[in-house]
């Protein structure tokens, strides 16, 4: 099966343009039903697709942050260059961290919302993520046990790619006071209580005006399975708030 780097999703809707970040080893799929959801409640969404998500393991770590990092400026560019002013911007896990680098880095965001963000990573945590991630797809492709053993040898060199994500996350923490737009922080109720913790530790560094809601039935993919509709919910309220 040939594998194709997923497309964007670019809906358009009114002059108030919401740019959505899925997670590391996520596609955007995470966010797209957020992204219609939106759409329809009149924002114009977009969603990039970051450099290797979707295809093989091989082709996902020849790209790091650096790389994901510009198909997220990218996108908030591409929103710009077709005229939108007011832009905010949301995501989820990776997405919400680079919700929050964004906001430190342009001023002129409109608001942010952050799902599901981690305060830190380590290298084993992040090579545990690359393997399940190969799992999945090897189930999903029919990979034989020899080609997904191959495929999982590719995660002992990716050392550079996980210190540059650690670091990435360092610099994000530090970076925090920097932010003052409105800020929504939002963590999954059935996700690991670290995502809670984490949450929290942000919003208390985080400037006013700002808030942190918990939605209980959310894994952490919030704006997939059990919590969707709620996730979806919060999200649609805050934004039509700020649109005000």
């Amino acid at each position: 099966m040939k594998l194709k780097n997923p497309r964007p999703v670019y809906l358009k809707g009114s002059s108030h343009a919401v740019l959505l970040l899925h997670s590391f080893t996520g596609t955007v799929r995470d966010v797209k039903g957020l992204a219609q959801r939106l759409n329809d409640a009149g924002f114009t969404t977009y969603v990039p697709s970051y450099k290797g998500h979707g295809l093989l393991l091989e082709d996902l770590v020849r790209a790091d942050m650096d790389d994901w990092w510009q198909n997220v400026l990218a996108g908030y560019e591409f929103l710009k260059q077709e005229g939108y002013e007011t832009i905010s911007v949301a995501g989820v896990s990776l997405g919400g961290l680079f919700t929050l680098k964004l906001l430190e880095t342009f001023p002129e965001i409109h608001s942010g919302i952050a799902m599901s963000v981690p305060r830190f990573k380590d290298e084993v945590g992040i090579f545990y993520r690359l393997e399940q991630y190969s799992i999945r797809l090897g189930k999903m492709l029919g990979l034989s046990e020899e080609a997904h053993a191959e495929q999982l040898s590719h995660i002992q060199n990716y050392q550079l790619g996980a210190q540059k994500f650690c670091k990435a996350i360092d610099e994000i923490m530090n970076g925090l006071s920097e932010i003052s737009q409105p800020v929504l922080m939002m963590y999954g109720g059935r996700d690991d209580v670290t995502y809670a913790e984490s949450a929290q530790n942000i919003f208390d560094k985080l400037k006013e005006p700002k808030e942190i809601r918990a939605i209980a039935e959310a894994g952490h993919l919030m704006p997939l399975g059990r919590g969707q509709m709620q996730t979806e919910e919060m999200i649609l309220s805050y934004f039509c708030h700020k649109n005000v």
